[in-house]
Formats: C-alpha cells, sequence, structure tokens
C-alpha cells in the first residue's frame, strides 16, 4: 500500500499589513522588480562605458591622421610658396628682357627715321611699331617708308592713313605700323619644318 507525503509550509510569521496598502505594493514591487531595472542600468552603464572607451580610441587615431595630413597640407604650401616666387620672378625676368627689347626698337626705329619727321604718338611692343607723325613734305614721307623697308630690322610695312595737314601746318599727317625682327623670329618659330620627301635624299 503507497503512502503519499504532502509538504506543507507553515509561515508562523504574521504578514504586515502595511504591504496591503498602496504605498507597500509599491514598495514589493520595488523590491522585487526594481533589482531587474538596476541589474539592467548598469549594464547600459558598463556598455555606455565600453562604447566611449571605443570612440576614445577612435578619436585618438582621428587626430593622429589628421595631424598627419595636415604636415603634408602644409608641406604642399611650401611648394606653392616656392612656384609663385619662381614664378613671379620669371614675370620679372621677362618684363626686363621685354623692356630691354623694346629700348632696342626704339634705338634702331630713331635710325631710319627722317630728322624732320615730327612724331605725335608712338606705339612700340614685342612685335610691331605704330607710328602718328607728321612729314613736312611728301618726299620726306617717302623717305621713311624706304627706310623701313630697306631696315633689316623691320618688315610689313603698313600706311593706314596719309592726308594732308592742316592749312597752319604744312606736310603729310600719316599713321604707319611695321613689324619688329623679333615678330619675324616668333613667326617662323611658329611654322612647323617643311616635310622632307625620302625619294629625294641622296645616298
Amino acid at each position: 500500500m503507497s503512502h503519499h507525503v504532502t509538504a506543507i509550509d507553515i509561515n508562523l510569521l504574521p504578514r504586515d499589513p502595511f504591504f496591503a496598502t498602496p504605498l507597500g505594493q509599491v514598495l514589493r514591487w520595488a523590491l522585487s522588480a526594481g533589482r531587474y531595472i538596476v541589474i539592467f542600468t548598469e549594464l547600459i552603464v558598463i556598455v555606455s562605458f565600453a562604447a566611449r572607451f571605443t570612440m576614445d580610441r577612435q578619436l585618438t587615431d582621428l587626430n593622429r591622421e589628421i595631424q598627419q595630413k595636415k604636415s603634408v597640407v602644409l608641406s604642399y604650401g611650401e611648394l606653392e610658396k616656392r612656384v609663385r616666387d619662381t614664378q613671379s620672378k620669371l614675370a620679372n625676368y621677362q618684363s626686363l628682357e621685354q623692356n630691354t627689347n623694346l629700348a632696342e626698337v626704339f634705338e634702331k626705329l630713331s635710325t631710319v627715321t627722317p630728322t624732320a619727321v615730327t612724331l605725335n604718338r608712338l606705339g612700340i611692343t614685342s612685335s610691331t611699331v605704330t607710328i602718328d607723325g607728321v612729314a613736312p613734305s611728301q618726299s620726306v614721307f617717302n623717305m621713311l617708308i624706304i627706310n623701313l623697308q630697306l631696315s633689316p630690322n623691320f618688315s610689313a610695312v603698313t600706311v593706314s592713313k596719309v592726308e594732308s595737314a592742316e592749312k597752319n601746318v604744312p606736310g603729310l599727317v600719316f599713321t604707319l605700323s611695321a613689324q619688329t625682327k623679333q615678330a619675324d623670329k616668333l613667326e617662323a618659330k611658329k611654322q612647323p619644318p617643311e616635310p622632307v620627301d625620302p625619294t629625294t635624299e641622296k645616298l
């Protein structure tokens, strides 16, 4: 014959009536479920601390990379400064060379211009010369044109205007232009070399 054993729990402590009140029920809930909230909060704090540590490490690496790239950029800035200084020096050299060429052109022009010619305006560049002036006679004007054409320093002489001067001023008022020897050299450099026919080459 089998016997059934029944376990009976007897709580001899009296039940506190405080826990039957609303405040007591809230306190009971805080003691039971609140500990899980505390544990969850602590987990969040630990995860946040770990994430902050990772972010600080990434921020340190990023700052180090920025400093390296900043050094590279600063080195490029120094190189750019040197390039600009070199360009400025080249511009000064070119300006000085151009001024020297203009002085040479003016000197060569004065040797072919008759003394009787009056120059009202003279324009000189590295490639052309433009003259506005007055010649006292047709023969003096013709001498100026011939001198320019015969000079090895000028070419392509063009007369754009020639007319009688005012009544009180005898002679001819003229405007002419000519290319300088410098322009001819530049034009020759631009022209490509003529092709060579291989059949005409001598063996």
